[in-house]
């Protein structure tokens, strides 16, 4: 019988392990990682460690080694929008251009060590693909397809008509009714779906696109619930972003909540008891009406009018209200953290010059630590909780043997402060899949 022959591989040496497992698991110095191929087969105190031919030795004395980080929303639309353009600047271009942006937009993910994103978009469905083949460099894609909205909801771009909302809107699929969804979800599996995502309340990017309005039925989210885990291990994320929606989202059996900013405390227990998990996008929330709908700077000037409510129309939108909203938010993140809901990270990165990529997922380690969490706790929920929140816990998320070998290598103490993930200058190497891609913030191929 033939004598199978393990891959060549390296070992990362004299190195702190900070293993993602848990916000009490504490670093441990003087240690190894060893890879062969794509996976993590070693793992342990330097005494322990054993030099073979077949493997390299990297020795990174005062480096810290932590899992891949993973941003479980964002949008790779290749969108170029501002605040002002937002509807003209994400489907007024040609799907093709949208999409060869969207690889230099997961590239800018991995090059701040996200090393698995989970998209809503039609690109996401084709960047899985390219980056798998591992002829340039990308992240894992997760991949949600175009998000399922309702004819005049979240993702339907009212500027426009619907053929050509469904023909260039690279964000949403328009379904309505149990049957209209149920095909939907079918159609983003054929496609090679992992997860889906459903538009369950409005979310304001549109002027009758209202964050307190629900936008489907609990028949339409049971029936998209239903159908996408018929297929095992398929994710079902709820944009929610009122409480009627959140908690229909919960009772419907959505694994996810996007947003989820009017959380109270029955609420948070309902998503213990059901293993919900929240994805609080807090750095676009709780900064919505300073960064996205700027308030108390006069009326916009437009070339032509929206599709508006005439009866919102004249409601002020002042500063102080903007501010409350965000506080609020605050407020629904920190009774959810108390509770003991699953957090994860995800930072709604949707188009530049708006929200860079990579830098804006940065910024939503940095939020969850501001907004209450630990710095460990933030490091749990960028790695395991997200690896969970993706459906990829069984191989992504934390420092086990073998796991696949997703490694983002820092030059200081990951866990001493958030300020330290968040700087690109402290990254000195990614691997994705046991390759090294990204030393130094440059790609190495």
């Amino acid at each position: 019988m033939k004598k199978m022959t393990l891959p060549h591989g390296f070992a990362l040496c004299d190195v702190t392990i900070v293993d993602g497992t848990g916000a009490d698991a504490q670093p441990r110095p003087d240690s190894f990682i060893e890879v062969r191929g794509k996976r993590i087969t070693a793992m342990g105190p330097m005494a322990d460690f054993v030099a073979r031919p077949e493997i390299d030795v990297v020795s990174l004395p005062g480096h810290f080694v932590m899992p891949g980080l993973i941003d479980a929303h964002v949008h790779l639309s290749g969108g170029r929008a501002d605040v002002d353009d937002q509807e003209m600047g994400v489907v007024a271009e040609p799907m093709l251009l949208k999409a060869m942006r969207s690889v230099y937009e997961a590239q800018q993910l991995l090059k701040r060590g996200f090393t698995t994103v989970r998209d809503i978009s039609w690109n996401g469905l084709y960047l899985k693909r390219l980056f798998f083949e591992q002829t340039i460099p990308g992240p894992k894609v997760v991949a949600c397809g175009p998000g399922l909205s309702r004819t005049g909801g979240h993702a339907d771009l009212h500027q426009f008509t619907p053929d050509y909302v469904a023909e260039a809107g690279v964000w949403g699929l328009i379904a309505d009714g149990p049957e209209e969804v149920r095909k939907a979800v079918r159609r983003n599996l054929r496609e090679g779906a992992d997860a889906i995502k459903i538009w369950v309340s409005g979310g304001d990017n549109w002027p009758h696109d209202r964050i307190d309005d629900v936008h489907y039925s609990m028949e339409e989210v049971r029936a998209c619930v239903d159908e996408a885990h018929r297929q095992t291990g398929t994710i079902v994320a709820a944009h929610a972003e009122n409480r009627e929606a959140i908690e229909m989202a919960i009772d419907a059996g959505c694994d996810t909540i996007e947003h989820g900013e009017d959380i109270d405390e029955a609420l948070a227990q309902k998503m213990v008891a059901n293993g919900t998990i929240l994805v609080p996008t807090l750095q676009l929330i709780v900064n919505w009406y300073r960064d996205f709908i700027p308030l108390g700077e006069g009326e916009r000037t437009q070339i032509r009018p929206d599709a508006f409510l005439y009866r919102d129309l004249y409601e002020e939108r002042t500063e102080e209200m903007g501010e409350a909203y965000g506080a609020a938010a605050e407020t629904s993140f920190r009774t959810a953290l108390a509770a003991g809901v699953k957090i994860a990270l995800g930072s709604d990165t949707v188009y530049e010059p708006l929200t860079k990529y990579g830098e804006y997922s940065a910024l939503e380690f940095r939020a969850l630590v501001q907004c209450g969490m630990t710095v460990p706790q933030a490091i749990h929920a960028a790695t395991a909780v997200s690896s969970e929140a993706v459906g990829m816990s069984h191989v992504i998320g934390t420092l086990e043997t073998g796991k696949l070998a997703d490694l983002l290598v820092l030059r200081a103490d990951p866990t001493s402060s958030a300020e330290v993930v968040y700087d690109v200058a402290n990254h000195a190497r990614v691997y994705c899949d046991g390759k090294l891609t990204v030393r130094d913030g440059e790609f190495v191929w």
